[in-house]
C-alpha cells in the first residue's frame, strides 16, 4: 500500500513514516519537494514529493503537519476523495507554562473532515510521542482511533497493526476525537510536571484483548 505522510518532515511526521514503512511504501508529503526528497532518503524505499503530487499517488494519506496549516487541506480535496485519510494532528497551544487544547471546540480530525467531504477520516496516532517510533523497535501501546463507521475503523486499525507492538482501540465516531486530541497535553504536561521521559498509552483489560 502506498501511504503518504505530510508533514513528514518534522519531527512526528518523519518517526511515523519510518514505522509505517515496515508494511507499506512510503511517500513523504511536503510543501517543499525538495525537503521531502532529502527526508526520503533515510527511509528505505521511500519517495519525497510535494502534498499535492504525494496524496494523487497514495491510497492512504496521513496528516502530521502543524495545526496552523491544516487550511492547506482544502486544495487536496479532489485527489483525497475516496482515500483513507488518517489525523495525526493536535491543536496545542502553550498558556501559563502548561500545553492546552488550543480549539474552543470541535477537534482537528473534524475540521479536516470538513475540508476533505469525499474522504474517510480518522484519527490514529494523536497520543504518541516520536521518540517512541523513532526506535527500531516500539514499545507496546494503544493508539486510538475514531471515525465514523466501522468501515472506516478497520482500514485505520489495519495500518496501526502493521507497526509491530501497536494496539488499535475502537474510540468511536470521529466527533470523540475531541478527547482523544485534548489527552495529547495531558501526556505531555504528565511528563513534564513528573520529570518523567516521554509517556504512552496503555489500558489494562480485565478480559480481552482487543483485537
Amino acid at each position: 500500500m502506498k501511504v503518504a505522510v505530510l508533514g513528514g518532515t518534522g519531527e512526528m511526521g518523519s518517526a511515523i513514516a519510518k514505522q509505517l514503512s515496515r508494511s507499506n511504501q512510503v511517500i513523504i508529503g511536503s510543501r517543499d519537494p525538495a525537503r521531502a526528497s532529502e527526508a526520503a532518503r533515510s527511509i528505505a524505499g521511500a519517495e519525497g514529493l510535494g502534498y499535492l503530487e504525494a496524496v494523487q499517488k497514495a491510497d492512504v494519506v496521513v496528516f502530521a503537519i502543524p495545526y496552523s496549516a491544516l487550511g492547506e487541506a482544502a486544495r487536496l480535496s479532489g485527489p483525497a476523495t475516496g482515500k483513507l485519510v488518517i489525523s495525526a494532528v493536535n491543536p496545542l497551544k502553550l498558556e501559563g507554562g502548561l500545553l492546552k487544547f488550543a480549539k474552543a471546540d470541535g477537534s482537528a480530525a473534524e475540521e479536516l473532515a470538513s475540508l476533505l467531504p469525499g474522504s474517510r477520516v480518522a484519527t490514529a496516532f494523536n497520543n504518541v510521542s516520536a521518540l517512541f517510533f523513532k526506535t527500531d523497535e516500539v514499545v507496546p501501546m494503544d493508539i486510538l482511533v475514531a471515525a465514523d463507521s466501522k468501515e472506516t475503523y478497520e482500514e485505520a486499525a489495519n495500518l496501526v497493526r502493521g507497526i509491530p507492538n501497536l494496539r488499535p482501540l475502537y474510540a468511536g465516531p470521529l466527533s470523540e476525537a475531541r478527547i482523544v486530541e485534548r489527552i495529547t497535553p495531558l501526556i505531555l504536561n504528565l511528563s513534564r510536571l513528573n520529570k518523567t521521559k516521554s509517556l504512552a498509552t496503555k489500558f489494562v483489560a480485565t478480559e480481552g484483548n482487543g483485537k
